[in-house]
């Protein structure tokens, strides 16, 4: 059967996704490191999400199923920063990850107009980093939160637009 990966806007429905993925230990570990067990609070998360007029959030469905979400968030008129989680564990290592990442890149670079993506990495999540270097990511440097007791320090990453392969 052939892998067909979309991205698709955001949308209200989309909340249990959220809800299992944002309670999922294992997996905010390897992303954000805050954890929250509070429906209400991870409500108020995904409909500011959801009502953001500057950023783009979407699901990341494979073969018509939802299994993960990619996001834009605006830095500035050149700059956006990138988010993904793949949050159904079963299809991890399955390439939906780099699809997606250069789908989304492909549109903020030629219909968006930005010039310049980023992303934040843990320094110890490998197979994140590895996949952000497949898609061109450049490692640029650590960055220091000295405020945020869940991530402290993250690995900066970027990729310009000239340097993108689809």
């Amino acid at each position: 059967m052939k892998q067909i990966i979309k991205l698709r806007k955001l949308k209200k429905s989309d909340l249990p996704f959220f809800l299992k993925w944002w309670k999922d230990e294992e997996l905010v570990k390897l992303t954000s490191g805050i954890y929250e067990n509070d429906d209400e609070i991870l409500k108020e998360y995904f409909f500011n999400m959801l009502d953001s007029k500057k950023d783009s959030h979407y699901v990341i469905q494979y073969n018509s199923k939802v299994v993960g979400n990619i996001s834009l968030t605006h830095k500035n008129k050149n700059t956006f920063e990138m988010h993904i989680a793949i949050g159904e564990k079963q299809y991890w290592g399955r390439g939906i990850g780099a699809i997606s990442i250069k789908k989304i890149l492909k549109n903020a670079f030629t219909k968006l107009g930005y010039a310049k993506a980023c992303i934040e990495v843990r320094p110890d999540n490998k197979r994140a980093i590895e996949l952000y270097e497949f898609c061109g990511f450049k490692k640029i440097g650590l960055k220091e939160y000295p405020q945020n007791k869940y991530q402290r320090i993250v690995l900066k990453m970027a990729l310009m637009k000239e340097n993108f392969i689809a």
